[in-house]
């Protein structure tokens, strides 16, 4: 006789399913499909709750047939406006904070991963705010909280700080993607806390075979954040010194030259900037995905991809694409040194013309950096087994 399963509600938060961020919705799906190999190895089953934005049923249906589970067991509850710097709104969204605190009651754990680099105030301090607080509500309502793999930090403000100091020592457990962050919080926090690597390398995707063994594909991915004529309304408080738009356009423009190359522009957070630079000659645009899942497979059919969205580049590099991780701020090189991988293009620290010669430079060497991500997948998969482990175990202590 099987024996009766352990049923826990899980609340997700800081993981998106209805927004066009392919990299956050990555986080979600590989998070889940993690839990899910947990619950079927251990007797549990898992219900959840994300807190996010906006609900589109649709989106829930295509994550549940991810997962080979019924949509009833994903709910969905709104993040809601609580933080102080805004009263007049808690008032007037009064009943979706009540639904939200609700939602939060009923779990009996959370797992918070915002967003995978949204713990900071780098992206302003709105937006630290509203992730933030409703972690704090978990935590006075004496629910179980888990930080998930995640970045921590750059904190620009001390009091901002202080606010992230209070919910990391409260946590019941606190895992970073990367010994940087790991080094930033013993800076200013004692809790402990354990390093293992990013979710999103754990995303499935179809593996296909080439149908052009003549052409080098290269994909280029522009960050619609980066750009002059930006695509989203995120406000990035760090600088770059290169020219963005030049370095892509110049490097589209020298690839695209070479006829041992098949440029494809693939974008990752809705279209992604893609159609600024479609009007070059040998271009492929791809247009926006619905899932990562749909991105991955694409990505996964270059053989060099060149990535200014940091989970555009997990999804190659966890592909077995060699990988050329454009970064515009310290989450890319925290991640890639934590695998054993150099090979990244800092833009805050390079010119336009050194950070377009290294990233040519690359692209020639692609052989050789496929060998290297052929290597770090070894050890990025064991870190992988060890985050899995750990969630685990702290489920195993809630779930009696």
């Amino acid at each position: 006789m099987n024996k009766e399963h352990k049923k826990v509600r899980i609340g997700i938060m800081g993981g998106l399913i209805c927004n066009e961020n392919m990299g956050c919705v990555a986080l979600t799906y590989s998070l889940m499909k993690m839990l899910e190999m947990i619950a079927h190895e251990n007797n549990y089953e898992f219900s959840y709750t994300i807190f996010e934005y906006e609900y589109q049923k649709e989106k829930y249906i295509q994550l549940a047939k991810f997962l080979s589970i019924d949509v009833s067991r994903i709910d969905f509850a709104p993040i809601g406006f609580c933080y102080t710097e805004c009263w007049k709104l808690i008032v007037k969204k009064a009943p979706m904070n009540i639904r939200m605190l609700r939602r939060i009651h009923s779990c009996d754990l959370v797992i918070d991963i915002t967003q995978g680099d949204s713990f900071t105030d780098i992206y302003g301090r709105d937006r630290f705010l509203r992730l933030t607080v409703i972690k704090e509500i978990v935590v006075k309502m004496g629910i179980p909280l888990i930080l998930g793999p995640q970045t921590y930090g750059p904190f620009l403000d001390e009091i901002v700080k202080m606010r992230a100091k209070g919910i990391i020592e409260k946590a019941s457990n606190v895992i970073s993607r990367d010994y940087e962050s790991k080094e930033y919080i013993a800076s200013f926090c004692n809790k402990t806390v354990k390093v293992t690597t990013d979710l999103a390398f754990g995303l499935p995707f179809d593996k296909v075979n080439r149908k052009n063994n003549k052409s080098i594909l290269v994909g280029i991915n522009p960050s619609g954040l980066l750009v002059s004529q930006k695509t989203e309304g995120t406000n990035l408080q760090t600088s770059l010194k290169v020219n963005y738009d030049e370095y892509i356009q110049r490097l589209i423009q020298i690839l695209s030259q070479n006829s041992q190359y098949e440029i494809h522009l693939i974008p990752h957070v809705g279209d992604d900037a893609v159609k600024l630079f479609k009007d070059y000659p040998n271009v492929v645009c791809h247009e926006a995905f619905s899932t990562p899942v749909d991105a991955k497979n694409c990505i996964a059919t270059m053989d060099v991809f060149i990535g200014s969205r940091m989970h555009a580049t997990i999804g190659a590099f966890s592909a077995g694409v060699a990988t050329i991780p454009v970064a515009y701020s310290r989450k890319f090189s925290g991640l890639y040194n934590n695998i054993g991988y150099p090979y990244v293009v800092d833009l805050t620290e390079l010119t336009t013309q050194d950070a377009l010669d290294k990233t040519l430079k690359l692209v020639e060497q692609y052989d050789c950096l496929q060998n290297k991500v052929s290597t770090c997948l070894k050890e990025v998969m064991e870190k992988h087994d060890t985050l899995k482990e750990i969630l685990r175990d702290t489920l195993s202590e809630v779930v009696r």
